[in-house]
């Protein structure tokens, strides 16, 4: 009969539940701020890559819109480089001009590298994009 009495007696049986709840829900609890702390760094990591390829593109466009003017066409050098600012980022440009003959017409094509640059602390974002433009010329290769 005695076991059976100390089971009826539940006094403290709800102080130990309590505890057992709050320290169930105290681990939620750091385990969700852990996880918005990661998740912050992952935002902020894709901000600054976001912001390199976005001035990678960027000089590659900044690129395209100056031959399509015949600035790098007509040029005597066959390769070159620039620096262009895009925000806060920065653009690293290099391009090597080949002239090739097809049909009779006579074609500049440039392979162009762009390196997109975000600065931020610690690291800094980096991004290459390369791409190939190509400009037809109005007069034979070597005339001026």
């Amino acid at each position: 009969m005695e076991t059976r009495d100390k089971f009826k007696n539940q006094k403290g049986i709800a102080l130990v539940v309590a505890l057992i709840m709050l320290l169930v829900l105290t681990f939620i609890g750091f385990a969700a701020v852990s996880l918005t702390t990661y998740e912050s760094k992952i935002s902020g990591n894709e901000r600054v890559y976001n912001n390199a390829f976005y001035a990678g593109d960027g000089g590659i466009e900044n690129f395209r819109g100056r031959v399509s003017v015949g600035e790098f066409v007509y040029a005597v050098a066959t390769s070159g480089n620039y620096q262009l600012a895009i925000g806060d980022s920065v653009s690293n440009v290099r391009y090597t001009r080949t002239i090739r003959e097809f049909g009779g017409n006579y074609y500049a094509d440039f392979f162009v590298r762009s390196e997109g640059v975000s600065p931020n602390f610690p690291v800094a974002g980096r991004v290459v994009i390369e791409a190939i433009v190509e400009a037809i010329l109005m007069a034979p290769a070597g005339y001026n």
